[in-house]
């Protein structure tokens, strides 16, 4: 076989060119492709692909075992702090409890066999104890009930009144020490936030009920005397709750228990304390 003397390697140039522009041109479409989302049908011509629109998936708010089991000690927490501050607090005189008609009232204490029963708080370890004027009414001395280390009674000689804010103030007789509530600032309350009631409903001693802070500065008239600004709550109180303490999750006391609104003497979830920082001036005056 003879070799082809006139072949030239110019004869191989452009059939390399065109195959090199067809390489590059795919090249180039599928790089396209990749960053702009399109599919290209040929060298020329490229398709959007359809936008798939997808919705993030949905997770469910489940409080986790060991988040219920935080606040479940937390709370069992506060009650073992304020528990032993909460007396009960006995008087013979019932001249001062009042029906209420038209459902708002002051908290009475509850009629026991001992006599009428109503709660009261430790806020000083020398046995002085902060009550309402509902609680003691005229009753001097009255008998205060502690109840921790077992139970134990004592009198106690009521050093302070204010009929216009519903507070009394006692020293128990005696040179024993005792257990005392820490006093919060009732300013910083917020409508929402958790709260305990403790104290005596029905001569049961030392219950404890929880609820949240209904309202906050509530404008009430009872039996002709203003109140400018009540803690509204529905934690569970019930005539005896007079005197106790409305209690934060930090076991502050934020107020004293001593209303309620009862239409027909149903249970509505209303109840109304005094804020803390209204008692303290009533404190400052008589310690």
């Amino acid at each position: 076989m003879k070799k082809n003397k006139n072949f030239k390697i110019n004869d191989y140039f452009w059939p390399i060119t065109v195959l090199m522009l067809l390489v590059l041109g795919t090249i180039w479409s599928n790089v396209g492709f990749k960053q702009n989302g399109v599919l290209p049908s040929s060298p020329q011509l490229a398709v959007p692909l359809p936008v798939v629109q997808t919705q993030p998936m949905r997770q469910e708010s489940v409080a986790s075992p060991v988040t219920i089991l935080a606040v479940q000690e937390d709370i069992s927490r506060v009650v073992s702090m304020v528990r032993p501050s909460v007396v009960g607090i006995f008087r013979t005189n019932t001249s001062q409890l009042q029906s209420n008609p038209n459902g708002l009232a002051y908290l009475d204490p509850y009629q026991s066999n001992d006599g009428l029963v109503g709660s009261g708080i430790i806020i000083d370890y020398r046995g002085y104890v902060l009550t309402t004027f509902q609680t003691v009414g005229k009753s001097n001395p009255v008998r205060v009930t502690v109840f921790t280390g077992g139970r134990r009674d004592y009198h106690a000689d009521v050093i302070g009144v204010d009929q216009k804010t519903d507070l009394a103030l006692l020293k128990i007789r005696t040179e024993d020490s005792f257990a005392a509530v820490i006093l919060g600032n009732s300013d910083l309350v917020k409508v929402g936030d958790i709260v305990l009631a403790i104290g005596s409903p029905f001569g049961f001693a030392r219950t404890v009920t929880m609820g949240i802070i209904s309202s906050n500065n509530r404008q009430l008239n009872i039996n002709g005397i203003r109140y400018p600004d009540l803690i509204q709550t529905d934690a569970s109180i019930n005539q005896g709750n007079d005197g106790g303490p409305l209690v934060n999750v930090k076991g502050e006391v934020i107020g004293i228990n001593m209303a309620c609104f009862m239409p027909d003497n149903h249970f509505s979830g209303i109840g109304f304390a005094i804020p803390m920082n209204d008692v303290m001036a009533f404190l400052n005056a008589n310690l």
